[in-house]
């Protein structure tokens, strides 16, 4: 499961790719996503939401990271300018991170929503056999 979480596959079968894409740059198109699964057929966009609450989520993560590296590293003081510059630290490595943190939060949502099915690929496979003949 983690390895098509991390690889951004299809969360019914775990082989399909989820992104038209597998690269962030250009950052224009990188989160766009496919209609369907092209190994199990299941339909990707299920509903308009995406994660974007799983993305706020990563954000607050970086920033507790940050603070739990940066305190012990710099030392944050009230009575000096450290706390503008962890913050200015942790904002610039979120807005780094996040094209990847978008995309990241969309396959989680999708793993949440769709179940992972074991036939699902040769269920697909005779449907197509069957709409043939």
């Amino acid at each position: 499961m983690l390895k098509g979480l991390l690889g951004s596959k299809c969360p019914r079968c775990r082989q399909g790719e989820l992104f038209t894409q597998t690269h962030i740059l250009p950052l224009k198109t990188c989160l766009r996503m496919q209609e369907h699964c092209s190994c199990c057929g299941q339909k990707i966009k299920v509903e308009q939401n995406y994660g974007q609450g799983m993305n706020f989520v990563f954000i607050f993560i970086i920033f507790i990271l940050t603070l739990c590296v940066y305190w012990p590293v710099f030392g944050i003081s009230y009575k000096d300018n450290s706390v503008f510059y962890y913050l200015g630290t942790a904002t610039i490595l979120s807005l780094i991170l996040q094209p990847w943190l978008m995309r990241f939060s969309r396959v989680l949502f999708l793993y949440l929503v769709i179940g992972y099915k074991k036939e699902a690929i040769q269920q697909h496979r005779e449907g197509i056999k069957d709409s043939i003949l």
